[in-house]
């Protein structure tokens, strides 16, 4: 499964880039990690869970969802698996009743949830740990109200990766010497697009397929990707003459499995909630193997005044978009909290997002 990696991140980082960009997960460490769960006390109910995977069936999203697939039956559910190599057709068929459920990345699934959406908010969270913090805080039972928006609710959240900044000049590396420059950007992006408005750079628009290419040939002086996408995508050739990667995190991802509440026993989704939120180190080292494997050299370490104008933009962003209605405030809440714990400067000492 390992061989199968480079090739799923590839494609995944070509269908959802930016904030939305995927992380092919290791489907050998969280399929050899799940424990079988307890027989179901009564007869299972039959669903469908329809799975975004660029590789199909063959990838390792869908291996992880394979051994989902056991620990799922034992909370009362025998899910058919459904493999999708195209998010947009996975959501519609999702829409459509089609399946029960759905495996997508998080800014997909915002258009049902925006709670567990607004993790990924730009900023809101600068490592791993953070990211471990609030989904444990999502996944339990006091907060079985929080991921559920309407007729749906969010079944389990993974990691996905810290998405950076790819700069062609490694000299601009701050907020103030990005104004101006072009920037690489999913045309249909809106958090993206309001980060590129709120630095004054420019935009270029660009799809799925395009980006790299973009930044590559120099139409773009910058783009965002996650750690896997570099070497599958060869963007150390955009980076190639005097670039780098600013190792400041901007977001981080997750892939998130979302249901409509009705067709699922009461209980099922606290029960997957907790099963999922419990595999999170497999991905997370995952994660960190795709940024060990990246050339020392390319990455660019900012100093403390850096850092601080990259979050004083983040926070600018992040609230432009709550007012905006795109980012969940509560969720936000939740991520400051868990970024300012026993901090005592900066944004920490401001009011609350």
């Amino acid at each position: 499964m390992i061989r199968n990696f480079h090739r799923s991140a590839a494609l995944v980082a070509r269908a959802a880039l930016v904030v939305c960009a995927s992380l092919a997960l290791s489907g050998t460490a969280l399929g050899q990690a799940a424990a079988p769960a307890p027989a179901p006390a009564v007869a299972p109910v039959d669903k469908v869970l329809c799975i975004f995977d660029p590789s199909g069936a063959h990838g390792d999203i869908y291996k992880f969802a394979d051994s989902y697939q056991a620990a799922a039956l034992g909370f009362g559910v025998r899910f058919k698996l459904k493999a999708y190599t195209d998010e947009v057709v996975a959501t519609q068929d999702f829409k459509a009743g089609q399946c029960q459920a759905a495996l997508l990345t998080s800014l997909r699934v915002r258009a049902f949830v925006k709670s567990t959406g607004s993790i990924e908010a730009i900023g809101a969270l600068q490592s791993y740990g953070e990211l471990k913090q609030v989904i444990s805080a999502l996944a339990s039972p006091k907060a079985a109200g929080l991921v559920k928006q309407g007729p749906h609710e969010t079944i389990g959240i993974l990691p996905g990766g810290a998405v950076y900044l790819l700069l062609r000049d490694r000299k601009v590396n701050t907020m103030d010497k990005i104004a101006g420059k072009k920037i690489a950007v999913l045309t249909h992006d809106q958090p993206a697009r309001t980060m590129v408005d709120i630095v004054g750079a420019s935009m270029v628009g660009s799809e799925v397929g395009t980006f790299a290419g973009i930044f590559n040939n120099g139409r773009a002086d910058a783009c965002y990707a996650p750690a896997t996408a570099v070497k599958p995508l060869e963007l150390t050739k955009g980076m190639s003459g005097g670039g780098g990667i600013v190792r400041y995190p901007l977001a981080q991802l997750t892939f998130q499995m979302v249901a409509r509440s009705a067709d699922l026993p009461a209980d099922f989704g606290q029960k997957s909630r907790e099963w999922v939120a419990s595999h999170f180190q497999e991905g997370k080292r995952m994660a960190e193997a795709a940024e060990r494997a990246i050339n020392a050299g390319l990455w660019i370490d900012i100093d403390a005044e850096a850092k601080m104008g990259y979050a004083s933009k983040f926070r600018d962003v992040r609230v432009a978009l709550r007012d905006k209605g795109v980012y969940d405030g509560r969720v936000l809440k939740l991520m400051k909290k868990v970024r300012c714990k026993g901090a005592t400067a900066g944004e920490c000492v401001e009011p609350a997002e």
